[in-house]
């Protein structure tokens, strides 16, 4: 079985149907919809202003976990993401 693959923009989990669009309209091997579409990210935002974004969801996902143990995964996972590697925060 091959590992789950994460958005390389906000770390949710992706499938054939969540992934955003290159330039040519095929699909992308590394962003979400909501992250990338049309081979552009869809926000201008930092690193800090997405795990803040995502952290919710994050939270939400994982009933254990407070919000601000949410944020704190996030701070470290995030710089290892392609998006964030490039830009330092």
């Amino acid at each position: 079985m091959e590992p789950m693959k994460f958005c390389q923009s906000c770390r949710m989990p992706l499938s054939d149907y969540i992934r955003g669009t290159e330039r040519d309209g095929s699909k992308s091997a590394d962003y979400c919809i909501s992250c990338y579409e049309n081979g552009e990210f869809t926000q201008d935002c930092t690193m800090e202003e997405m795990i803040l974004q995502r952290a919710p969801l994050f939270a939400d996902s994982n009933p254990d976990m407070s919000f601000e143990e949410a944020v704190a995964l996030l701070r470290e996972l995030m710089p290892q993401l392609k998006r964030w590697k490039r830009v330092r925060q």
